[in-house]
C-alpha cells in the first residue's frame, strides 16, 4: 500500500509503521470477522444441540428448547419453540450489528 511505501521513504521504523499503520487499518475487518465467527458459533452450537449432538439436557441450550418442544408447533403452543429460535436469530443480529458499528466508529479516516 501506498502508505507503507510512503513510511519507508520517510525512514519510519517496522515497529512504528506496524503500529501508526498496518494495525489501525486492519482493525475494522478483524472485528468484523470476529463477530461473524461469534454469530457462526452461536448457530451451530444451537444446531447441534438441536440433532442432540450438542449440550446434554441438564445444560441450558436454545436449540435443545427448540427440539424438546418441536412437537407443540402443531398444537396448541407454538411459541415454546418459536420463542428460542426468535432468541438465536435476535443474538446473531446483534452481533452481527455491533461488529459492522465497531468497524464503522473505528475506521481510519484517510485526509488526503
Amino acid at each position: 500500500m501506498e502508505y507503507i511505501e510512503a513510511a519507508k521513504v520517510l525512514g519510519y521504523s517496522n515497529t512504528r509503521t506496524i503500529v501508526h499503520h498496518i494495525l489501525p487499518n486492519i482493525m475494522g475487518p478483524v472485528i468484523v470477522i470476529a463477530a461473524g465467527n461469534f454469530a457462526s458459533a452461536i448457530v451451530i452450537e444451537a444446531g447441534l444441540s438441536f440433532l442432540g449432538l450438542g449440550v446434554q439436557p441438564p445444560q441450558p441450550s436454545w436449540g435443545l428448547m427448540i427440539k424438546e418442544n418441536y412437537n407443540f408447533i402443531i398444537t396448541n403452543h407454538p411459541m415454546l419453540a418459536v420463542e428460542p429460535g426468535l432468541a438465536i436469530m435476535l443474538l446473531v443480529l446483534a452481533f452481527n450489528l455491533l461488529g459492522n458499528g465497531l468497524r464503522d466508529a473505528l475506521q481510519v479516516k484517510n485526509n488526503i
